[in-house]
C-alpha cells in the first residue's frame, strides 16, 4: 500500500511538473505578446503626435522593445517539448520577433522623417 502511494504521489509530482513547464512557457509568450502589443500602441502614439512631441512616446517604445528583446532572449522551449511542441513555440517565438522588428523599423522611419 505504502508503495503505492509512493508510486501516485511519485507520478503526481512529475505530471504537474510537466504540465507547469508547458503552461510556464505558454504564460512567457503570452506576456511577451502583451508586452508587443502595448509597445505598439504607444508607437501609434508617436506616429501620430506631432514631430516636436514625438520624442517621450519614441523613448518609452525603446525601452518597451528592449524589455521585450531581453526576454525573448531568455525565453528558452522546455526540454520535455515534442517536435510538434517545439515547432509551434517556435512558430510563436518568431512572430513576436518579426512584429518587434516590424515595429523597429516604423520608429526608425519615424525618426528620419523628423530629420
Amino acid at each position: 500500500m505504502n508503495y503505492l502511494k509512493t508510486l501516485f504521489l511519485a507520478g503526481s509530482v512529475l505530471l504537474s511538473a510537466s504540465v507547469w513547464a508547458e503552461g510556464g512557457g505558454d504564460r512567457v509568450i503570452d506576456r511577451i505578446s502583451a508586452m508587443r502589443d502595448k509597445a505598439e500602441t504607444i508607437l501609434v502614439q508617436a506616429e501620430k503626435a506631432p514631430p516636436g512631441q514625438r520624442d517621450a512616446h519614441m523613448a518609452e517604445h525603446i525601452k518597451m522593445l528592449e524589455e521585450i528583446m531581453s526576454q525573448l532572449h531568455q525565453d528558452h522551449p522546455d526540454t520535455a517539448m515534442t517536435p510538434q511542441q517545439h515547432l509551434a513555440w517556435m512558430e510563436k517565438h518568431d512572430k513576436i520577433v518579426d512584429d518587434v522588428l516590424s515595429q523597429m523599423q516604423r520608429e526608425h522611419k519615424l525618426m528620419l522623417s523628423e530629420k
